[in-house]
Order: C-alpha cells, then structure tokens, then sequence
C-alpha cells in the first residue's frame, strides 16, 4: 500500500513539475501575464499558467483509476462528475485568467458546476448530530447548502492565492487530509485522486514557493477548490456527514477567517466586499518586516495547527471540537493582545470605519467615472486632467505624478504647503514605473480615511491605464495620443467628451 501511495504522488509531482517547466522554458502565454497592481505582493509579471500542470496531473491520475481499480468501481456517475466539475472549474478559471470575466459570469459559472455535482450525487441532503442518532433531512435546503459548500470553497482557494506558495500549501494539506479520509471510509478512487492531486501541488510548489516563478492563476485555484470539495463530500456517509464537511472546513480556519474579517471590513468602510485590499494577514505579515518567505511559513504552521484539528474532528466525530475552538479563541485574544488592540480599540475602529462609508462610496462612485471618461478622452493629458478632477473632488489638496520623466501637479490655494504636522503624505507607486504623491488636510481626514482613499486612487489609475492599454494599444503617458474610433458611436462618444476645467 505504502507503495502505491507513493506511486501516485510520485507520478502527480513528476507531471505537474514537467508540464509547468516545459510551459515555462516555452515562454508559453508570454504575453499573457499577471501584471503587478497595488495590492499585489509579486514583482513585475508573473505567468498564471500553473493551472495547466496541476489538471493534467489531474487527469492522468484520474485515468489511471480505471487501470488500478476494478470496472465496477468507475461506473458510478459521482466518479465521473468529480473529474467533469474539475475540467469545468479548469476551464472556467483559465477563461479568466485570460479574458477577464465579469464576476456575475463566473458566480454563475461556478453554480452551473455545483448543480451538476448536485444532481450526479456530490450532494448534501443529511446532517448526522454528533453524539446522537439525530438525522436532519435538508430537503430542498440540500440544494442551496451544496452549491454554497462548492461556490465558498472554490472562491477561498482563489482568495488565498495572494503570496507565493500560499495557496499551494495549504492546499496540499487539505489533499493530504482529504487521503486520510478517504483511507478512513475505504475510498479507494477519492483516495488516489487526493493522492494524485497532493503529488500535483508538491511539483507546482516547487515553481511557485517564493520567490515564484509561475502562479496557479483563477484556473489552478477553482480546480483546487472544486476538488477538495467534491472529495469531501465522497468521503461523507450517512450519519457523518457533519464531521466529513467540518474537517477540511477546520484545516481552511486561516483563510476563511481572513477572507471574513475582509468582507466586514470592506462592509464597514462603503467598500465592494470582493475588491481586493492590502490588509489580509500576509499583508500584515510583510509590512511587520517578514520577508515572503518567511511571511508563508508562518501562515503554514498555522494552517498546520487547524490540519491537526481537522482530523481529530473528523476521527472523533467531533467530541475534541470544544476543545480546538477554546484553544483558537485563546490564541485569537493573544495575537489581538500582541497587536496591542483592545476592545475600546476595536470599537473606535469600527465607529471611524462607520462614519466615512459615505465619502468612500462617493469615492467609489467618482471611480467608476473616471474609468468610464477613460474610455472617451482623446489623449494622455485630457485623462490627467480627468484626474486631478477626481482627486480634488476626494478632497486632497496637492498632488505630483510623475510618468515617463514627465511631471503634472496641482496645488489648493489656501491650503499648508509643506507642513508635515497640519498635512497626511500619500506616496504611492503606479504601474509603469509611474508615481504618485498626495496630500491631505489633517482636519479633513483620520489617518485610516486618508490612507483608504489613496488605496482608491492609485487602483484607479493603474485600471484606467490598464483600459488605456486595452483600448489602444500602448502605455498612458502625459504625451499619448487615443487610436482612432472604430466605429460611429466611439467617435460620437469622443466628440461629446468635454474634460473638467
């Protein structure tokens, strides 16, 4: 058995390594990278290709069920959904990676993959209480529970991909949990793929522990995400369903837990709760002076405690799950405590998040403009001018971009000058080796506000040079010209443009 075990992981390493150095060494989707932004940890572009060596490791471990297993054990239509919803979660994230989707498309992508896997058997229908008999029928709830379990965990695992070798470690911990259940209940086909699939992400982790050279991208990340959760679910039987789904959900309590406090945050602060920030615990971890490296292996031994409580979870059935909470509430108290944050401090926090939601949604708002007038102006120095509107309206007082060795600022009369004790000093870096630097008035601004609307401004210029790019084909600069309109109402559109004075 030993052997086997390692045959397959062994053969997941092997393949995943080769297809993603062989993609590599051909510069393959050159072109095609993940372009630094703002809240990205990575410099320069990085390839999102990872993905690919990851489901083909997939797949051959999968095709090979049918050599090792016996006829009859791949007749079921649950085996077959779990490697059709992969392809598909595959699929679907590599669309993205490369065209970039509308988020409604992919939430509705990732429903149609969880209503298959619902309707092919990889269903939640009944809840066993631990301790009891007790079995709860769901009913048509089953439906809704089942497409949240596959949907939240395929959005976690692309949440999580934000510092190299992240999400492919605490993914390959999740497979390695998922091989003991399935060794537990005597899967033999969720066993190999979880083996197969551990295999996979040692071969891509080796591409992609820091510093990376390739990313998983949304592809590697939904495939990741569908499979732990079509596995969990093949490992759940009647009356233990419950401690089946808690075990990976317990191994993932670092990310969900971070993935949480971001969308309160962003409800807190009037913000999208799906934009992405620069506050999730690695980044934390990095502004403390970690290094990447060391920032992820500190995020491993965590994720490492909840792997342990996860199969003491499912083992016991849940009769140590008391004891795992208590000791994570503690250990929550001691890291609030190390970050010297009381309650008072909490509550002033939110309070202060709480009062600025209106000037954050109405900086929202003048983004989404500005995006908007980006795709009318006729030249570089019409869409600065667009922004030294929109950054005034936000109530900064000065400003100083540099771009291609060129210069624009504007000042507020009547405003302090150069006094660091009366202003808030934004320095923020662009994409192109473009910078920014932004001035606020302390009397019109709490730290916290200031520093979230300057996070809004440099994501807006750095989209609106993305678009630039994408409308006409080279990179915004003051001096840059629009390419002419193709057809009746670009040139309409372009003709009604009237930049602010």
């Amino acid at each position: 058995m030993i052997l086997s075990f390692l045959f397959f992981i062994l053969l997941g390493c092997f393949a995943s390594w080769l297809v993603t150095h062989l993609l590599l060494s051909a510069r393959f989707a050159e072109n095609e990278t993940c372009e630094k932004q703002h809240h990205h940890t990575h410099s320069g572009s990085m390839p999102r290709i990872g993905g690919i060596g990851i489901v083909t490791a997939f797949g051959i471990v999968y095709l090979l069920c049918f050599i090792f297993l016996d006829d009859r054990d791949n007749t079921s239509l649950i085996n077959y959904a779990v490697a059709a919803g992969a392809v598909g979660a595959f699929i679907l994230g590599f669309i993205d990676d490369f065209r970039p989707l509308k988020a409604r498309t992919k939430f509705a992508g990732q429903i149609v993959l969880a209503l298959l896997a619902y309707y092919s058997g990889l269903s939640i229908e009944r809840v066993g209480i631990p301790f009891t008999e007790i079995q709860i029928h769901l009913g048509i709830f089953g439906v809704l529970i089942t497409v949240f379990w596959f949907v939240a965990i395929m959005n976690i695992m692309n949440l999580i991909d934000g510092l190299d070798g992240l999400a492919g470690g605490i993914g390959l911990m999740l497979m390695l949990l998922l091989v003991y259940l399935s060794y537990q209940k005597g899967s033999q086909i969720s066993g190999i793929l979880a083996l197969g699939m551990t295999g996979a992400l040692v071969g891509f982790l080796f591409h992609n522990f820091p510093p990376a050279r390739v990313y998983m991208g949304d592809s590697g990340a939904y495939l990741i995400g569908y499979v732990i959760a079509a596995l969990a679910l093949m490992n759940a039987e009647k009356g233990t369903v419950l401690a089946a789904l808690m075990a990976p959900v317990l191994a993932l309590a670092l990310p969900i837990a971070d993935v949480g406090f971001a969308m309160l945050r962003r409800s807190f602060q009037g913000l999208p709760i799906f934009r992405p920030d620069r506050e999730h615990i690695h980044h934390r971890l990095l502004r403390s002076g970690l290094s990447s490296r060391n920032a992820v292996l500190v995020l491993y031994c965590f994720s490492l405690l909840a792997f342990f409580g996860g199969i003491l979870v499912f083992t016991w059935q849940g009769r140590y799950l008391p004891l795992f909470f208590g000791f994570a509430v503690a250990l929550l108290l001691l890291v609030l405590r190390g970050q010297k944050m009381s309650l008072a401090g909490l509550r002033a926090a939110v309070e202060s998040s709480l009062q600025g939601r209106k000037e954050t949604r109405n900086a929202i708002s003048l983004q989404h403009w500005f995006l908007l007038e980006i795709e009318r102006v006729d030249s570089g120095q019409n869409a600065w001018e667009d922004y030294h509107f929109f950054l005034k309206k936000l109530g900064f007082c000065r400003a100083e971009m540099e771009v291609s060795g060129e210069s624009r600022s504007f000042f507020i009369e009547g405003t302090p000058y150069n006094q660091d004790e009366l202003l808030w000093v934004g320095r923020q870096n662009l994409v192109n080796g473009a910078s920014l630097v932004v001035y606020g008035e302390k009397d019109n601004f709490s730290q916290a506000q200031f520093e979230l609307l300057c996070d809004i401004v440099t994501e807006s210029w750095n989209k609106a040079s993305a678009r630039w790019k994408e409308l006409h084909g080279s990179i915004l600069t003051f001096d840059t010209e629009a390419s002419r309109p193709q057809n009746y109402n670009a040139q309409k559109a372009r003709n009604l443009y009237r930049p602010p004075n």
